[in-house]
């Protein structure tokens, strides 16, 4: 009787990791890009190349792209420190440092680029989706997992923005992945690393971190989880405002960042003008045309009734994620008044929520209807397809926000209706691919998960 092979257990995530990395290396951005993603990245390559952070040195003028900025356009101020910085935050600076210390090069500002930052990005993201595929595996199985990780990866701004740059969220989204995978494992001291490693990209990630340490404490009773999760996460605060003192003089952990008017958001009212209102800045982030996360991910809409009916076998550590994303989610429109933003493609700011939800919607994809089965290949495909254009174009198109006018995705058809094609293309090979996977049974309800 021949001997039945079995693939090595290693087999799966790395062809994954390298299949997502190679997709994503090659559509990096090094050009065009955001003046959040220069500032943060000129600081990294300032620090790997000279041990300092401080630019008033530099002249910037000198670097492509940028001669015609002026210093506050590209988050340039004097710090408290007399110094003249970048106001970014630390994950953002710090992600970066080894890709620059490994190009090295000189220290005039001519010697800068921005290839490092881009290469890191992509392969932060490609870890992310890495995370991914291995909280669910225990659970669904290699096939359904993969197939979870290369919609979460491929299929959402996760690449068009998260691994075309290195934007705060490509640090945010490798915390909150890892404490997905830690979670699932029942590592609350890993927990708390990746929560940390969240906190340095976005302070007000602290609300995902806090809840989801809090919320599994309390739901097994056993307050020492939230200890762990809480003392590891607060040394990486700690290690913030050391960071914060050095490059701005201040031990805020907040660096940089000017907290005062955030604080007047949070504290103003609707006032005369609408575009004031709390209830407008929280609309903008879901339902904006350009900039809302359900139009660039309707596959959340759809597999909502699916997460409704599981939620209750749902693990509590995805439970309490998804809630901390939403309740960030909350936040975020709270502190920031909603103008949409430019300089990238899709949607950035639901990031952390889509992550955050992403293990609780993928364990309760088996629980979803006749309508959700015939069109959740469709839809994946829309998706797929309207990511791609964006990923993989030489720069954000169109680099301005349309906000609540428009969207980018449709001034690129008006542009080049040729591109509606590749929508169709996807849409229908979603669908085709849909009944294959029906065939196959991989969005059937594992045994092991009953």
């Amino acid at each position: 009787m021949a001997a039945i092979r079995t693939r090595p257990a290693w087999l799966a995530p790395v062809v994954l990791f390298a299949v997502v990395f190679a997709m994503y290396a090659a559509t990096v951005q090094t050009s065009k890009v955001s003046v959040d993603v220069y500032s943060s990245s000129l600081t990294s390559w300032r620090i790997a190349t000279t041990g300092s952070p401080w630019l008033e040195d530099v002249d910037t003028t000198r670097i492509d792209g940028y001669s015609d900025l002026d210093d506050d356009e590209v988050f340039l101020y004097e710090a408290v420190n007399g110094h003249l910085v970048s106001h970014r935050s630390p994950g953002a600076i710090a992600a970066s440092l080894p890709a620059y210390a490994l190009r090295g090069g000189g220290t005039a500002a001519d010697d800068f680029g921005m290839y490092p930052q881009a290469v890191t990005a992509a392969l932060l993201t490609a870890v992310t989706v890495l995370l991914y595929f291995l909280t669910l595996r225990r659970r669904l199985g290699d096939p359904t997992s993969l197939l979870a990780a290369l919609v979460l990866g491929l299929t959402t701004p996760v690449w068009a923005v998260a691994a075309n740059a290195l934007w705060t969220h490509t640090v945010t989204i490798l915390g909150i992945a890892g404490m997905a995978w830690a979670a699932s494992r029942e590592r609350w001291w890993l927990v708390g690393l990746f929560g940390g490693i969240a906190l340095w990209g976005r302070l007000h990630v602290a609300v995902v971190v806090g809840v989801l340490g809090l919320g599994v404490a309390l739901s097994r009773r056993r307050p020492h989880i939230a200890l762990q999760v809480g003392l590891v996460s607060c040394l990486f605060l700690a290690l913030a405002c050391s960071w914060s003192h050095w490059l701005y003089g201040t031990w805020s952990p907040a660096g940089g960042y000017s907290t005062g008017r955030y604080v007047a958001t949070a504290q103003s009212g609707t006032g005369n003008n609408i575009q004031d209102s709390p209830l407008v800045n929280q609309l903008g982030l879901w339902v904006s045309p350009d900039r809302g996360l359900l139009v660039w991910t309707p596959l959340l809409v759809l597999l909502l009734p699916a997460l409704v009916r599981g939620w209750r076998e749902l693990p509590d550590w995805s439970r309490w994620l998804l809630i901390g994303g939403v309740l960030y989610m909350a936040v975020q429109g709270r502190l920031n008044l909603y103008t949409g933003g430019g300089a990238f493609y899709s949607e950035r700011l639901g990031l952390e929520l889509l992550v955050a939800a992403a293990p609780a919607y993928a364990l309760c994809a088996h629980r979803m209807g006749r309508v959700a089965r015939v069109l959740i290949g469709p839809v994946i495909g829309l998706q797929a397809a309207a990511i791609l254009i964006g990923a993989t174009l030489d720069g954000p198109s169109p680099a301005e926000s349309y906000g609540w006018t428009g969207n980018a995705l449709a001034v690129g058809l008006g542009i080049a209706p040729v591109l509606g094609v590749l929508l169709v293309s996807g849409t229908v090979a979603g669908h085709l691919a849909s009944r294959n996977i029906r065939r196959r049974q991989l969005l059937a309800r594992p045994a092991h998960q009953a």
